[in-house]
């Protein structure tokens, strides 16, 4: 029978602490604070004491646990806020002052202090924060985010950690996260045990030269939970040039990873507002599409080799384009008069065929729109010819007014042809209402037909009217290259595991947002609509720079980049957003969000706006002063406590290497 000292050693709470590291004693702790006293030698041999750095008090022996009591079985998580007085502070600074004024060379070497002075002076106060209690049940280590009570005439001493006991630290789990987040990645259809990956290391201040750059220092991995960011939010803060592509580099390299040994297919669409992400550059040496050559498509506004046209065919994607239409011209207060809310209010919806004679109409209609847009100057793709089905009555008339035998649009009109066609064909209605061949007594030429055909030839009546000149505003958010509806085609290659990346950094920036929330408010309602009808949807990572633009604290909740945010992750949308401006950030979303990643903000307000979510607020001046590039604070889902890290710069090359492996 093993006996109790063999027992207490598997205990990991001794593993946290390392009495090498001793640094003081608690003289003061309630339920928020703890105040340590500690000492210059102590400091020194562990390294020092950084702000903002952990620390471990104990009120049992890790040496001798066969004489610690159960209650005492416990270690308090602490976090250095800053300095505490001590009761002697004032009197051993009036010896100093007395001491100076002694002083002859500025070396001080005229008068030393005696020893025991010398000795007093050495103790000084730390104030920490109270993060947690480590202990154990059923072999197992857990945290509980608070003291449960504390005894003022415990004696605690307090350790520095550093390797093992630090990596234990940052890197807690709690056994219920654990299980939820294997039960998260079974929900996302990720198979076999999904390990965590290194995000970083610890560090704690600008000044890393003891705690990171010592002979006797050790570099502390940091590991975060890959089903932390999936179906979740998460908020990448900081400064331009701080490190947040960086961040989110490392992200969509890691989701690729996930991706990769768990069989799924995880789609990932990237906002690429300065075009970093798809185009290489000095800085990073590899853009993301060199890297999954195979896996990722690029979009730009403009036509450019290796990249797909963003814009819409508006030939093709009839009620896309139409409703592009419809929206330019309410927001330009141009819906006004009868025609032009005639127009708007069009139906280009294909109706069954089984509808014979709606059917027929529709072809008419769809024929006359699009020559309406050739006549608007929307560049039409080549060979295009428009078909429907006219009686010979119609088509002699038609023919008499244009003065010409024009084709049988049954066998095709060119786009020229078809203008002439249907400016006959209202010439010819004016004269005589033309009937319907099939005998019901309808028009041929209906309300709808009659607004389309006056727009062509800008008359009502005999009255002017700027018809077809009104569409001109949605010409650039046309191109003819375009086979297929572009927000369509990006869901379906999302689904398919690929990653896109929108180049936004050309061309227009009023019809980039347009485009992008379009797109956007396919992949929500897409996704939403597989969900409600009891299927399971894709698994959807969407990135986005400058969200402040996109998510702004003025935004209604029902808009879509609002809504995606709030809502995406029940049907399986994750969130990552990039922005410098904290304070001008949806404060719903903000409070939503699960995952963070800060670096360095430059002014108060800022700080402040981010000091109500978990415990930032211990960070504030570190966050305004320390500009190190990549050097960030991170609260993930799964952690319970903000950890100080500095981001391991994406490697390309090295995830080439990956990828080449794999594929061999």
């Amino acid at each position: 029978m093993q006996n109790v000292n063999s027992i207490l050693k598997k205990s990991p709470l001794a593993e946290l602490l390392q009495s090498e590291n001793f640094v003081g004693w608690v003289y003061a702790i309630d339920y928020e604070f703890a105040y340590v006293m500690t000492n210059d030698l102590w400091k020194y041999k562990a390294l020092g004491i950084p702000h903002n750095c952990f620390l471990v008090a104990a009120s049992f022996d890790p040496q001798n646990l066969t004489q610690a009591s159960e209650d005492e079985m416990e270690v308090i998580l602490l976090r250095v806020l800053g300095s505490a007085k001590l009761p002697q502070d004032d009197d051993l600074v009036r010896t100093k002052i007395d001491h100076f004024k002694d002083q002859k060379s500025p070396m001080g070497t005229d008068r030393e202090l005696d020893d025991i002075t010398r000795s007093e002076m050495q103790f000084s106060g730390l104030k920490c924060r109270v993060l947690g209690t480590f202990f154990v049940d059923q072999d197992e280590l857990w945290l509980g985010s608070d003291l449960e009570s504390f005894a003022t005439a415990t004696r605690l001493n307090v350790y520095r950690p550093h390797g093992k006991a630090l990596e234990t630290i940052v890197n807690y789990v709690d056994p219920i996260r654990r299980n939820a987040a294997r039960e998260m990645a079974e929900q996302l259809g990720l198979k076999g045990e999904i390990k965590p990956f290194q995000i970083g290391t610890v560090r704690y201040t600008s000044t890393d030269r003891l705690h990171r750059r010592a002979v006797r220092a050790e570099k502390v991995p940091v590991f975060v939970q890959p089903a932390d960011f999936l179906g979740r939010r998460t908020a990448v803060l900081g400064m331009t040039r701080t490190g947040k592509s960086n961040m989110i580099k490392q992200m969509v390299s890691v989701v690729k990873r996930v991706a990769d040994a768990s069989q799924a297919r995880i789609g990932q669409i990237i906002y690429d507002i300065n075009g970093e992400y798809a185009n290489a550059n000095q800085q990073d040496k590899g853009a993301l599409a060199d890297i999954y050559p195979k896996d990722t498509v690029r979009y730009r506004m403009l036509e450019a080799e290796g990249f797909r046209e963003l814009r819409t065919n508006f030939y093709e994607q009839l009620n896309e384009g139409f409703g592009i239409i419809q929206r330019e011209l309410e927001e330009a207060n141009r819906v006004t008069t009868d025609y032009v809310r005639a127009f708007v209010n069009l139906s280009l919806d294909e109706p069954d065929k089984g509808e014979f004679s709606e059917y027929k109409r529709w072809q008419v209609r769809v024929a006359a729109y699009k020559t309406l847009l050739y006549v608007a100057g929307f560049e039409p793709p080549a060979n295009l010819k428009v078909r429907f089905d006219a009686s010979k009555e119609i088509r002699t008339s038609v023919n008499s007014k244009a003065g010409e035998n024009l084709p049988d649009p049954s066998q095709g009109l060119t786009l020229e042809q078809a203008k002439k066609w249907f400016l006959a064909l209202r010439l010819a209605n004016q004269e005589s209402s033309l009937k319907s061949s099939s005998g019901n007594g309808k028009d041929w030429v209906d309300d709808a037909l009659q607004t389309l055909i006056n727009m062509i030839a800008q008359r009502q009546g005999n009255t002017y009217i700027s018809g077809h000149r009104i569409l001109t505003d949605a010409i650039k958010y046309h191109s003819p290259n375009r086979t297929s509806e572009v927000a369509d085609e990006i869901y379906e290659l999302l689904r398919d595991g690929k990653i896109v990346i929108l180049d936004l950094s050309v061309g227009d920036a009023r019809i980039r947002e347009k485009v992008s929330t379009r797109i956007a408010q396919k992949i929500f309602q897409n996704s939403m609509q597989i969900f409600v009808e009891g299927r399971t949807p894709p698994n959807i990572v969407v990135y986005i720079e400058e969200a402040h633009n996109l998510i702004g604290k003025g935004m209604d909740l029902t808009e879509t980049w609002p809504r995606l945010a709030k809502e995406g992750a029940k049907y399986r949308i994750s969130l990552v957003y990039a922005t410098q401006e904290v304070s001008s950030m949806h404060p719903n979303i903000l409070a939503n969000t699960e995952n963070w990643f800060i670096t360095h903000l430059n002014n108060a307000r800022e700080v402040k706006e981010l000091s109500q979510f978990y415990d930032f607020e211990d960070f504030g001046d570190s966050l305004i002063r320390a500009q190190d590039v990549g050097f960030a604070r991170v609260k993930m889902l799964s952690s319970p406590f903000v950890i100080p890290v500095q981001i391991d710069k994406f490697d390309p090359e090295a995830e080439r290497q990956r990828m080449a492996a794999n594929q061999e």
